[in-house]
């Protein structure tokens, strides 16, 4: 197939999963090939008629539909489709590539493109993630903690201690008062914490500025809320209360159909969007 009639075909294409309905689905099938086969990921279509339902009743069906649609353009010897949201949605765009065999289209691979950002918001920490935060260790998700040493070096490490201390604050109990966690943050208190949920696909990163908390009040009330298991190292209290005030807050309660949801971006006031 010359380049020419690949991209009049990939604009037929185009055309009917456009027009949707009983004419744009015969228009599908009389373009693609009797053993065509679609791809996205998670999933893998095969047969004309089964391929024609998925780009018009799938996961992006309706997607495409709603999307602005830019001429197609060669790939070597495919055709790749861009579909970009129209200004105002917060829908996600689609990269279609088309390849073809005996003057029909034999291969459909579908991705989207990087959802648009939440509106920032205030940090104002939303109930279900405060749970999430509050449970990650009894629930086997412990949340990993950044911070950068005396030299600069980037220290990863779980934390089971993390906690909620308010509305824009964490708090963790760490049971080494003078190791180098604790130092590093005396001079460089900027830190960044992650939550993942791989069965809901939730992810949150949050960064902060971290100090270690001294008033005995708030000591003892950290050192409470942590969990048992990290409070049975530490009987005695020898460890360090640390404050984490919060800057950014961003990710998402899973992913769906549609890509994330409920995506959150909260910043502090004055923190760079």
């Amino acid at each position: 197939m010359s380049a020419p009639e690949a991209l009049q075909l990939a604009l037929r294409f185009q055309e009917a999963r456009v027009l949707g309905g009983h004419e744009g689905r015969a228009a599908l099938v009389a373009l693609l090939q009797p053993h065509a086969r679609y791809m996205v990921l998670g999933k893998d279509v095969n047969g004309a008629d089964a391929v024609a339902d998925e780009l018009l009743a799938g996961g992006n069906g309706a997607l495409a539909r709603r999307l602005d649609w830019l001429a197609p353009q060669p790939a070597g010897a495919r055709v790749r489709l861009d579909g970009r949201r129209r200004a105002g949605s917060r829908d996600r765009g689609l990269i279609v590539t088309l390849s073809f065999a005996d003057g029909a289209v034999a291969l459909v691979q579908e991705q989207r493109t990087v959802a648009p950002p939440a509106e920032p918001q205030a940090i104002v920490l939303p109930e279900a993630l405060r749970r999430r935060i509050d449970n990650a260790l009894a629930e086997r998700r412990p949340m990993m903690v950044a911070h950068a040493d005396a030299q600069g070096q980037p220290i990863l490490s779980f934390r089971g201690s993390v906690q909620v201390h308010s509305q824009d604050q964490l708090a963790l109990w760490i049971r080494n008062s003078e190791g180098g966690f604790v130092q590093a943050i005396r001079a460089n208190p900027r830190i960044a914490l992650m939550y993942r949920d791989e069965d809901a696909k939730a992810t949150y990163q949050f960064q902060g500025r971290a100090r270690v908390a001294t008033a005995p009040e708030e000591r003892q009330h950290i050192f409470e809320r942590a969990h048992p298991v990290e409070r049975a190292h530490d009987f005695a209290m020898l460890g360090a209360a640390v404050v984490v005030d919060l800057d950014r807050v961003e990710g998402y309660s899973g992913l769906g159909p549609q890509g994330q949801v409920d995506p959150i971006r909260l910043l502090r006031d004055g923190a760079a969007a």
